[in-house]
This record gives C-alpha cells, sequence and structure tokens, in this order.
C-alpha cells in the first residue's frame, strides 16, 4: 500500500525495519521457545531510528529504553535475560535496518 500511495522512502523503511523485527522475534518466540521482549525490542529500535532520523541528541531517549525493560523484569512478564535480547533485536535489526534502507 505504501509503494502504490508513494509514501514516503523514509515511511517505507520504518514500516520494512519494524516488520522484520516483529517476524524475528516472533520466530524466536515460538521456533526457539524463548519469550524475547517485544516490547524491549520496540523501545531500542525506536530509540535507534529516531537517532538516524534527527541526530545523536535522540541517545538521551535510551532511559525510556531502560524503564520499559525494567517495568517488564519488575511485573515478572521477562527475565533481564530475554529483555536484553529483545532490545539488542530492536537495535540491531529495527534500528540498523531502518538506518540501511532510509539513509543508505
Amino acid at each position: 500500500m505504501l509503494l502504490v500511495g508513494h509514501a514516503p522512502y523514509e515511511l517505507i523503511a520504518l514500516t520494512a525495519s519494524m516488520l522484520a523485527t516483529l517476524v524475528i522475534g516472533l520466530g524466536i518466540t515460538f521456533g526457539a521457545r524463548w519469550k524475547i521482549s517485544i516490547h524491549a525490542a520496540v523501545a531500542a529500535g525506536a530509540v535507534v531510528i529516531l537517532v538516524a532520523a534527527y541526530g545523536p541528541l535522540m541517545w538521551l531517549l535510551s532511559v525510556l529504553v531502560v524503564w520499559v525493560c525494567w517495568s517488564r523484569v519488575e511485573l515478572r512478564d521477562h527475565t533481564a535475560g530475554q529483555v536484553i535480547g529483545g532490545s539488542l533485536l530492536g537495535v540491531l535489526v529495527g534500528g540498523f535496518y531502518f538506518a540501511l534502507l532510509a539513509i543508505g
């Protein structure tokens, strides 16, 4: 739809990177039977995407990633390893894939 509607390339890159993160995260959760934190992946990926789009000042938002990760562990929905894994997934797949597609 985005391609047919001539959406901005950055929006297409954002959608592709988030979809890739979701697919890999679900693959890990259901395929490897290890409950990776999608919340942490989205938070961490979003920060890297904002840094790529708006500059290094956005790294200050990393505090929010720590907060999300802490809350997932505190609520006992995930272990520390699962939120670290989710954060790495978000940074490596979501963030850097966006940067690769949108910025080149």
